[in-house]
């Protein structure tokens, strides 16, 4: 919940960002940047990519949780890539290492909480498809929910520990079964908007 809760407050500042942007527009969406703003017109090749998010948590539970591949090396070369690369499987062998990790250090305690963890076939074969390639795949002929989509409310991080972590063909374990679990903060303090950008304005904590 911490780090959905951090994420949504980067995202607030970001869509805050994006809706003063657009305050500066005429009547027809246009933007006016004769004197409120200076865009740059570098090519996309003047910039470094040193980071990217599609599907939460890829570049952590897919490879940062790996042991002895020198991580910081091996994240900032993922963070370079792209989702093109993804699906050729460049990252398949540091992915599976990765899950691999995981399990070890954590399948004693999802057994002694009463859950079933799932083999490193099946964990692979159950995250493989929200992991590679790093982005958010949207289906409109499905229900939006993570990780078809992704609404405000999606508990992104524990569904993709779920998928990595637990045999979802165990009567009762799920995609939301960590996310369903009573946690404090149950939601976020301040409700969404009903509007665009729907999050709430910045604000200090209570």
């Amino acid at each position: 919940m911490k780090n959905n809760v951090r994420k949504i407050v980067l995202s607030s500042v970001f869509l805050g960002l994006v809706a003063a942007g657009c305050g500066g527009g005429s009547s027809n969406n246009t933007i006016d940047t004769s004197t409120e703003f200076s865009f740059a017109t570098d090519a996309p090749t003047a910039y470094t990519q040193i980071d990217r998010h599609g599907a939460v948590e890829a570049g952590t539970v897919g490879i940062a949780a790996a042991k002895g591949l020198g991580i910081a090396p091996v994240r900032n070369l993922y963070n370079a890539s792209n989702p093109v690369e993804d699906a050729t499987g460049k990252w398949v062998p540091e992915i599976t290492k990765s899950v691999t990790d995981l399990h070890a250090a954590l399948d004693d305690d999802l057994i002694a909480l009463g859950l079933t963890p799932a083999s490193i076939s099946k964990a692979l074969a159950q995250a493989g498809p929200v992991l590679v390639p790093d982005v958010i795949h949207y289906n409109p002929d499905q229900p939006t929910s993570y990780p078809n989509g992704r609404k405000l409310t999606d508990q992104v991080v524990d569904i993709t520990i779920a998928a990595a972590m637990l045999d979802l063909s165990v009567p009762g374990q799920t995609l939301r079964t960590f996310a369903d679990l009573p946690l404090n903060p149950a939601a976020n303090d301040v409700s969404f908007k009903g509007s665009f950008p729907f999050l709430a304005d910045p604000h200090s904590p209570l």
